[in-house]
């Protein structure tokens, strides 16, 4: 039987299963969603073996994304049935253990909420193996295609027999959702070369993969641009007082709070209480209804040694000090670069900041980081003569660019919201970061 086949089998079943779940007496543990871009995580270590009882709650195992390693604790009290191997890399949703429980209410609850992220959903044990610890799973697990491959399958136009082609790369030859992101990926590719495109792969080319990180990158990048109407506006902001308050404080307050004192602090600091005062700039976008946000979380874009990108978020923003950002930013900087983020350090992110400037780049326009509607990037300060005061002469200068989603933001309100982030900078004091006044 074809995998794709035996895949929409296998669904039927567990949709089944979910709607006899009073007879059953398992609970499935998923794939955590870890980041809002990651599309899947590694089994990194079991605390618990294979028949053992475990609590509520109680820590079941380490698992691993490219952008953070996390925790993950028993949905239900019970017993250890079946679990995944062991630097096994799995897709987010899908099942990697299974609890035992004779708890009838405890079952009925996570019953109701199946199918919602990160919830427990009651599935027969027919769908995993009671020990897979040491062997291989059975075909129904193998050959199972999961939500997000059928997901994207459907968005694309892919059809179940063209599944059947692709060369899995999963357990036995299953077909992941990376799989079939390269399959679409070449079929536009090929599609574009039958039109006259020079796309095609010559004999003295070097073909490098993508890694798993650069992949999600990609995704979620593309997915961006097909999702919202980007639209990017760009000012010049005078950051010679900025850079005067930065001169005269920076040497102090590192050796006070033993961090940097940043541009991009600043720029936080300011755009957090700006979206005060424009709360359709903190928001989503939810079918045909605008979501405003009741909390400010800002992300600040960091660039990682192996040329990956990270989104760590402060949050509550506006309701923290210049000083209080200065130092949470540093903390997060220094995670993402250790690869030790935590799950809630890089979620729930309402606006992002991309600093840019830091690689010397003047002017760019950065693309919204989904599901939010607006973006701002910072270019390089620099010095250039500029006119002030009717006179011109040299300051401290940057370039802001806000892109924003179209669908919610007109210009009109993209071009305030800059302007009063350019006074609040450009009229920057000590006073104005809460720093003892020594100017």
């Amino acid at each position: 039987m074809h995998y794709a086949k035996l895949g929409v089998q296998t669904c039927i079943l567990n949709l089944v299963s979910c709607i006899l779940h009073l007879e059953m007496k398992t609970i499935a543990v998923k794939m955590p969603q870890m980041g809002e871009s990651a599309a899947e995580g590694t089994i990194v270590k079991w605390l618990k073996n294979m028949g053992d009882m475990v609590e509520a709650d109680e820590i079941l195992v380490e698992v691993e994304s490219d952008k953070i390693n996390m925790e993950l604790e028993s949905p239900a009290a019970g017993r250890l049935s079946g679990c995944i191997k062991t630097g096994r890399t799995v897709a987010v949703g899908d099942v990697i253990a299974m609890i035992e429980t004779d708890d009838k209410e405890e079952k009925e609850e996570s019953g109701v909420h199946a199918g919602q992220d990160g919830d427990q959903v009651v599935v027969s044990t027919s769908a995993m193996p009671s020990t897979i610890e040491n062997e291989d799973p059975p075909d129904a697990v193998r050959d199972w295609l999961s939500p997000s491959v059928m997901r994207i399958a459907m968005e694309n136009s892919v059809s179940l027999e063209e599944i059947e082609l692709i060369d899995g790369t999963g357990s036995k030859g299953r077909v992941t959702r990376n799989d079939l992101l390269r399959y679409i990926g070449r079929r536009a590719t090929s599609s574009g070369a039958t039109s006259g495109s020079h796309a095609a792969v010559r004999d003295e080319d070097e073909v490098v993969p993508m890694t798993s990180i650069r992949r999600t990158i990609a995704d979620h990048m593309v997915q961006s641009i097909q999702t919202s109407a980007h639209v990017t506006m760009v000012h010049k902001v005078d950051m010679t007082l900025a850079v005067r308050v930065r001169n005269l404080f920076k040497e102090d307050f590192e050796r006070e709070h033993g961090v940097r004192m940043s541009y991009t602090s600043m720029f936080t600091y300011v755009i957090a209480r700006t979206l005060r005062d424009f709360p359709t700039l903190n928001a989503s976008v939810v079918g045909t209804n605008i979501v405003l946000r009741n909390e400010i979380n800002l992300g600040c874009a960091v660039a990682l040694p192996d040329e990956s990108l990270v989104v760590p978020v402060v949050k509550s923003a506006d309701r923290k000090s210049f000083t209080d950002i200065s130092c949470e930013l540093a903390e997060l900087i220094d995670k993402a670069r250790s690869r030790s983020l935590a799950h809630e350090d890089i979620t729930g992110g309402t606006f992002t900041i991309s600093n840019f400037g830091s690689f010397g780049s003047q002017i760019g326009t950065p693309l919204i980081n989904q599901p939010q509607v607006a973006i701002l990037g910072m270019g390089a300060v620099f010095q250039a003569p500029d006119v002030f005061k009717d006179e011109i002469c040299i300051r401290d200068v940057t370039y802001l660019s806000l892109s924003f989603d179209h669908r919610v933001i007109d210009g009109a309100m993209g071009g305030r919201f800059l302007n009063a982030i350019q006074e609040k900078i450009e009229g920057l004091s000590s006073k104005s970061l809460e720093l003892a006044s020594a100017e």
